[in-house]
């Protein structure tokens, strides 16, 4: 295989050309927004000493400085983002969101603390590498990062002020990578004696599996890379020229298509769009690679789990990248149409997002912004195959400035088998169904490993066994024990042992189930089988029986990187980690228990891969592909997203009691369950989204037309992450959309967005109560994780029959009478196109579909309604020349 680094990169030497006006005006607004700083420093200055929230706080606690200003063509305006300061320092978490519109603000969104600490404390001193060395020690860590280039950088702080207790404690802020592992932690320390202040797990661990025993619930927010040198100089090159972008195919799932699953490859030439990619996928200014790498994204295998890339595929001086692909055979065999299929994801979601405002000034991922502001050389790091694990996909954002990086992982089909018994002979035909660990070496691929069975002493394994008792054995042991002891530990134990292998059974189900954790320094497998296998083989065991087994699998693995829905659900953490709040730190489960983040993801996975012809009635699941199941399974989310409440009835309320155990470090905690959670929220956006189709039209490919509801919903979702603060709540989401609409429409949808919203239990007088999202030890009370309160309740503006939610092309036409008895008659003003069939919905107020007719107008005008309960519902005509909707009363 070949190693990217020492790849030879085709340096071809081509003629640049000039970038147009219109370019050159936009690689020069990173410089026009640092002219701009200071009148928009004034500007905000002006709105915060006049506003009443501000009023009464202390002025040293209206300091700030202005970190970034991203131009907003869809909303008209510059979103400046703020930092409080003290002492000119920065305060940890507080910050705004500031729309500026013809120097007036328009919307304001921040997390400033306003209350003046109770005590300021903390100083630097000389000893701050040696306080830096202790916290790398504590978590694990490496003791320095690698840049986009795969090469070994120092680690990069920043002093911070850290609240905590009502006071402000001065720290140094960086990011650790911990060692043989995907997690990414953003780390505080106290300057006076390195105490650790704030501790995140910056990997977002996705677990696209339903055999979650143990779910290990990773944190999730993002973690900030600090840069030493200016973005406007980081950025300098090339930012005047732009390269002619080098053809290139690809032979790959295409949008929409979602997995293989869902529909067949196609042989694309030059998939890119020249306003985000202007030199294509595989340049990046200064070197044109041949291989799947470029300016937005770097993917490759990483097998070996080192987090550096192993394999790339080559497409030669052409480009070609088309590779032969049957999933029926061993991952093995279509390495390069796996790695291919990754690429090509990877820079579509930078394409088509980067049109709806995910660009350079909002902090995306690319190596050279081309003057366009941001800091550049972050492409996505698109690791394919990780060998850290199965059944599972990842991403750890960065802050800008650094690479995103994306985790792929393979997963286990169904009825995967991995253990055969060899005597004695009574034993040789049972066929127990077993699931694998994320730690230590996988089966697959691996050396069968062949040993006699043996118990351990103690039967856990949760404290040291007798150096040498397992030497050769495989070891038989209960999964159970407490909660601070985990499955790694058991096997690390049993091989310290002599152990070779090891196999846990699951003390409550008959079904195992993967299991999680990390410990680099295991060499042997872990498998997991049920109560009754395991207590099978401890009976016998314990009764003097010998018995001989393998450890082993023929399975075919399904490769994550053929599935769009998860590499858009990865890379979704990405767009809304950067967009939110300062774009790193703000999206933190133990900050705001609401973090919704995988409902963004879902969202976003699903928007991208909506199919022609699909409506509100057909329901759509996350993950069916790597979970065995058809295009209409349920997949992985505690229901399939529909607006229909009989599919998906999950309101704000269900929110409560949505927790999982997990760890750090050993230590049991209690944490949000941040899937669930998040799948509420996308439940929200999902129905939204049908509204707008609703009112303005569908198109699955959101680029095709920015007027459809399709595009328009996308679009709003993307200005309300821009506008919403730093760790916001549900509440907070919500009212960023509301703000968003009203900033780009005046408020047009403003009644049909809170409906949605109050539909769920997101209205008017719902509140998220208690936000903390971490309780130390297991199945704790959480108190935080259960106060939610959910309202059905709409403004008074939007009442049941004040808004007539009709498009100005239906005016004129009218339903009557209303109230309804038996049936309705539609009236239609003369001169109108009647032809063709017109439909004729009705919708109650769940939002569910409880009558379709088609009719001819010209023929019919009346619907009947006698089967129809009292109460009120939602009539929708729609036809060649017809988009109209009017609420009525049924009233027999």
């Amino acid at each position: 295989m070949n190693n990217p680094n020492q790849h030879p990169i085709k340096s071809i030497n081509m003629k640049r050309i000039r970038l147009s006006v219109k370019f050159l005006l936009l690689s020069s607004f990173f410089g026009f927004s640092l002219l701009s700083a200071q009148k928009y420093e004034q500007i905000i200055k002006d709105y915060v000493n006049s506003e009443k929230k501000f009023q009464r706080i202390n002025p040293e606690l209206k300091a700030f400085s202005i970190v970034n200003v991203d131009p907003s063509q869809s909303l008209n305006g510059d979103i400046v983002g703020i930092q409080q300061t003290i002492n000119g320092v920065p305060v940890f978490g507080s910050s705004a969101n500031v729309l500026i519109r013809e120097n007036k603000v328009l919307s304001f969104a921040d997390t400033f603390i306003q209350t003046y600490p109770s005590v300021v404390k903390g100083k630097q001193t000389a000893g701050k590498e040696g306080l830096i060395a202790e916290a790398v020690k504590k978590f694990n860590g490496r003791p320095t990062v690698k840049n986009s280039e795969g090469k070994e950088e120092p680690l990069k702080t920043k002093l911070v002020y850290f609240a905590k207790g009502g006071e402000l404690i001065l720290g140094y802020h960086l990011r650790i990578e911990e060692q043989s592992s995907s997690n990414v932690w953003s780390v505080i320390i106290s300057t006076d004696n390195g105490s650790v202040l704030y501790q995140e797990n910056t990997t977002l661990s996705c677990s696209f599996h339903s055999d979650s025993y143990e779910h290990l619930a990773d944190p999730h927010a993002d973690a900030p890379m600090y840069l030493e040198s200016s973005a406007e100089l980081k950025d300098a090159k090339n930012k005047n020229f732009v390269l002619v972008p080098d053809n290139a195919s690809y032979n790959v799932f295409a949008f929409p298509v979602e997995a293989p699953t869902f529909g067949a490859r196609t042989l694309l030439a030059n998939p890119w769009d020249l306003v985000a990619s202007p030199e294509g996928w595989h340049s990046d200014g200064t070197n044109n690679y041949t291989i799947t790498r470029g300016n937005n994204a770097f993917a490759y295998t990483d097998e070996a789990n080192t987090n550096t890339a192993q394999f790339s595929p080559d497409g030669g001086a052409t480009r070609t990248f088309d590779f032969p692909l049957d999933i029926t055979l061993s991952q093995q065999s279509y390495t390069s149409a796996a790695v291919t299929n990754l690429f090509y994801t990877s820079n579509k979601m930078h394409d088509v997002f980067y049109k709806f405002g995910f660009t350079e000034s909002a902090r995306n991922y690319q190596t050279n912004n081309f003057g366009k502001g941001g800091a550049g050389d972050d492409p996505v790091l698109a690791e394919s195959r990780d060998g850290s694990g199965l059944n599972n996909a990842n991403f750890a954002p960065g802050a800008d400035g650094t690479s995103g990086r994306m985790q792929m992982f393979l997963f286990v089909p169904n009825g995967a088998r991995y253990l055969y018994y060899n005597s004695p002979t009574s034993y040789v035909s049972r066929t127990p169904v077993a699931a694998t660990a994320n730690f230590g070496p996988q089966l697959i691929g691996s050396p069968a490993v062949t040993g006699d069975l043996a118990l351990s002493v103690p039967a856990d394994a949760c404290t040291a066994v007798a150096a040498g008792s397992l030497t050769g054995k495989i070891a038989v042991i209960t999964a159970a024990g407490p909660a601070n002891c985990g499955f790694a530990l058991k096997t690390k134990n049993l091989q310290n042992a002599g152990a070779i292998g090891v196999i846990q059974y699951h003390p409550n189900s008959n079904q195992p189930v993967g299991m999680g954790g990390t410990d680099n320094t295991i060499t042997i497998p872990t498998i997991m089988v049920g109560k009754s296998e395991g207590e099978f083989l401890v009976g016998e065991l314990t009764n003097g029986v010998a018995s001989n087994a393998t450890l082993r699998t023929d399975a075919v693995y399904k490769d994550a990187s053929l599935d769009n829905g998860i590499i858009a659900h990865e890379y979704g953490h990405g767009i809304s980690n950067r967009l939110t709040g300062t774009g790193s730190s703000c999206l933190a489960y133990s900050t705001s228990n609401e973090q919704m983040g995988e409902g963004w993801s879902d969202f976003f996975a699903m928007m991208v891969t909506n199919r022609p012809g699909d409506n509100a009635s057909v329901p759509r699941g996350i993950g069916s592909f790597t979970s065995g199941e058809g295009i209409n399974g349920a997949g992985i989310r505690p229901a399939r997203y529909s607006p229909d409440f009989a599919v998906n009835n999950y309101t704000y309320g269900r929110t409560n009691g949505m927790k999982v155990n997990g760890s750090i470090f050993g230590i049991a905690i209690t944490v949000p369950d941040v899937h669930s959670i998040g799948f509420i929220w996308a439940s929200m956006l999902w129905d939204l989204n049908w509204k707008y189709v609703d009112k303005y039209g569908y198109n699955s490919n959101v680029l095709a037309d920015p007027n459809s509801g399709s595009a328009r919903v996308l679009q709003l979702v993307m200005d309300a992450l821009k506008l919403q603060p730093c760790n916001p709540t549900f509440v907070q989401g919500r009212d960023a959309i509301l703000a968003a609409d009203q900033a780009k429409t005046n408020g047009e949808n403003k009644c049909m967005i809170w409906k949605v919203f109050a539909k769920r239990g997101l209205g008017v007088n719902a509140a998220p109560g208690g936000l903390n999202g971490l309780f130390i030890g297991a199945n704790q009370p959480a108190p935080d994780l259960s106060d939610q309160v959910e309202d059905f309740t709409i403004p008074a503006e939007c009442g049941v029959l004040a808004v007539n939610e009709a498009s100005s092309n239906s005016k004129g036409i009218s339903i009557y009478p209303n109230p309804v008895k038996t049936e309705f008659t539609i009236k239609t003003p003369s001169g109108i196109d009647l032809s063709g069939i017109t439909t004729v919905s009705i919708y109650d107020f769940t939002g569910k579909l409880v009558s379709s007719e088609k009719i001819n107008l010209n023929k019919q005008t009346t619907v009947n309604v006698n089967t129809l309960l009292n109460g009120a519902y939602m009539v929708k005509i729609t036809g060649n020349a017809i988009d109209y909707s009017q609420k009525i009363i049924v009233s027999k």
